[in-house]
């Protein structure tokens, strides 16, 4: 499958435009509105209205995506993968986090490798805002540090300068959306849990698709132990246990 979980950037990268050439992008600032569809969830594209901007914001030919996923099913999986394929992101320019469905970027190997994978110029690229970000502090401070860095902002086909304040704004109306999506459904999701008596004790420190992922792919003999820690940012004896200890549960 396309794409590399937390993998560090390979040998066939592109090579950095040379100073004072860098590859022009069309930058969608202005007149931008976002498309609420049926199950109420923004998804950060644009109305019909603003279709003719849209197909031209794109990335310009020859300018470098770099592509994050994050993924809490196979099937997201799959189809984030080829979203990005679609959008010109090189398939050893994907990075994926897979088994989160959470709410901040702590054991995220994949992210932080896409992060240190950009460059001045490059694109950023995500098939949807909240895939990245799910709160409104993470997504400034990951946006302002690309902006920093002369790296763009790429959802789905537009490309954003977080400079702009047209940019701006519409950006930071998806994170307070974001945000506002992920408490309701951890609202809901306690709510529920308590309800069945299922509300108790310390929770793990992984998820469970987190979880279910790791011990697929240590039985395969895909990754060592040592490095499922590093991927996840926890002590080997929490790769030990969820390994050796009782399965996940299903969801």
């Amino acid at each position: 499958m396309a794409g590399r979980e937390g993998s560090p950037p390979g040998p066939t990268r592109p090579e950095h435009p040379p100073a004072g050439t860098a590859p022009q992008v069309e930058v969608f600032r202005k007149g931008c509105s976002a498309n609420y569809p049926s199950d109420g969830a923004l998804s950060g594209t644009l109305d019909g209205g603003n279709a003719a901007n849209a197909a031209a914001s794109g990335a310009a030919p020859g300018t470098v995506r770099v592509g994050y996923a994050r993924c809490s099913t196979d099937e997201q999986d799959v189809v984030q993968t080829e979203q990005l394929l679609g959008l010109g992101v090189p398939a050893d320019r994907i990075y994926i986090d897979r088994g989160f469905s959470g709410t901040t970027r702590r054991n995220r190997g994949g992210l932080d490798q896409a992060l240190a994978a950009v460059w001045p110029a490059s694109v950023f690229t995500v098939t949807k805002f909240d895939r990245f970000a799910r709160n409104m502090a993470e997504a400034n401070q990951i946006l302002t540090d690309l902006s920093d860095r002369g790296v763009l902002f790429g959802l789905g086909g537009s490309v954003y300068d977080w400079n702009d304040p047209f940019g701006r704004l519409f950006l930071q109306t998806l994170a307070m959306v974001a945000e506002f999506e992920a408490n309701l459904r951890t609202r809901e999701g306690m709510a529920l849990a308590k309800k069945n008596g299922k509300l108790k004790g310390k929770q793990p420190k992984l998820p469970a698709p987190a979880r279910r992922s790791i011990r697929r792919r240590y039985a395969e003999g895909e990754v060592s132990l040592a490095d499922l820690a590093t991927e996840y940012s926890v002590g080997r004896s929490t790769i030990h246990r969820i390994i050796h200890g009782p399965p996940a549960e299903p969801r």
